[in-house]
């Protein structure tokens, strides 16, 4: 499996502070960067083993005896972390610079998301998924992606699932909370019908799995496999510089999706089968007073 994932990435510790790229916290915005490459190696790439002995120390082959483990993960793993200008942290990166790809883009800092997509688009046909996420997402779930593959699988690729987006904080009342609530059916109306088959159903690992049509679809990622993306692409909205829907950065990561697929997230009873961690808390212990 051959996966590509663009990570729109800016920082101005100087700015407004309207949102994290533009504010002073710059030793967390570049830990989170690095733990949003580090989860996708992690979980989706192939340098994963199973430690099966201990032996003596050979030289250059080390004092391991190791099996290949997760053989459904990427034997190819491209991530292009995509900047303007030197307004960007990748210095700071706790990550080696074999683990991505710096691509320095020609744009507007609220619009490098749009860059992105133009990325995802050069290189149709080479890649099974094609996949944006915002710099401050970690994913931690290995069958993130063989769980997008069933759903489309059961109800078809002009469906698309993405995952809630989660914060934590063990020092709160609550230590964890999904963050993208619903909101006026009117915000997106225009955009989706989301009584179009409102909610649906399957089986998975011998349990229901419930899924809904949400007025707010923003989860600052999407992942898509190679018939979504040259469907999306191919569409006359593709790249079309919309930012009506909220703004510039959450209109590249959910505005053109809910233009051309009826989004899913997971219900709420089982709000946890597909998730992703947003690392900077905006909402748990900062905005949200439970206490």
């Amino acid at each position: 499996m051959k996966i590509l994932i663009t990570i729109p990435h800016y920082h101005n510790a100087s700015g407004n502070g309207a949102y994290g790229s533009t504010g002073p916290q710059t030793t967390r915005r570049a830990l989170a960067l690095s733990k949003a490459i580090d989860g996708i190696h992690q979980n989706l790439g192939p340098r994963q083993a199973f430690l099966y002995c201990l032996h003596n120390h050979v030289s250059g082959r080390g004092n391991g005896r190791l099996v290949k483990v997760n053989e459904n993960a990427a034997n190819i793993l491209d991530i292009a972390v995509c900047t303007v200008g030197s307004n960007h942290l990748l210095d700071r990166l706790e990550v080696p610079k074999a683990m991505y790809h710096h691509q320095s883009v020609q744009a507007e800092p609220m619009m490098i998301g749009f860059a992105c997509q133009q990325i995802l688009k050069a290189h149709l046909g080479k890649y099974d998924f094609f996949c944006y996420l915002e710099d401050d997402l970690v994913l931690s779930d290995p069958y993130f992606l063989e769980k997008l593959a069933w759903f489309t699988k059961s109800f078809g690729d002009e469906a698309l699932l993405l995952p809630h987006r989660f914060e934590v904080a063990t020092s709160e009342p609550l230590h964890k909370l999904y963050i993208d609530g619903p909101v006026r059916p009117d915000f997106t109306a225009k955009w989706q019908d989301v009584n179009d088959r409102r909610e649906i159903a399957a089986e998975f690992l011998g349990s229901g799995i419930g899924f809904e049509r949400w007025s707010n679809p923003h989860s600052g990622c999407f992942f898509l496999n190679a018939a979504q993306m040259e469907r999306w692409a191919n569409s006359k909205n593709f790249l079309d510089g919309d930012c009506s829907f909220a703004g510039p950065l959450e209109s590249a990561a959910s505005l053109g999706v809910m233009k051309n697929f009826r989004i899913y997230k997971p219900s709420y009873k089982n709000a946890g089968f597909h998730e992703i961690l947003h690392f900077h808390n905006r909402y748990l212990g900062v905005a949200l007073k439970t206490a």
